[in-house]
């Protein structure tokens, strides 16, 4: 069966990038798509995913800071 969300809980996920924490072998992110993916979507909702908006802007407001 195909995952669907519904259409107010989808507009509230970002369509902007999603990521995995880093793996620190590889140091690499592995991408995430909440809005698609039924195992991604169970992710976001635990707090595992990052938002790539919310590491932009809190590395610019600390660089502002300096």
């Amino acid at each position: 069966m195909k995952f669907r969300l519904p259409r107010k809980i989808k507009k509230k996920i970002y369509k902007h990038g999603h990521f995995y924490p880093m793996d620190p072998i590889e140091k690499t992110y592995q991408m995430a798509f909440p809005r698609e993916n039924q195992e991604d979507y169970d992710a976001y909702k635990q707090g595992i995913l990052t938002n790539l908006l919310d590491d932009i802007k809190r590395l610019a407001k600390e660089y502002k800071e300096q």
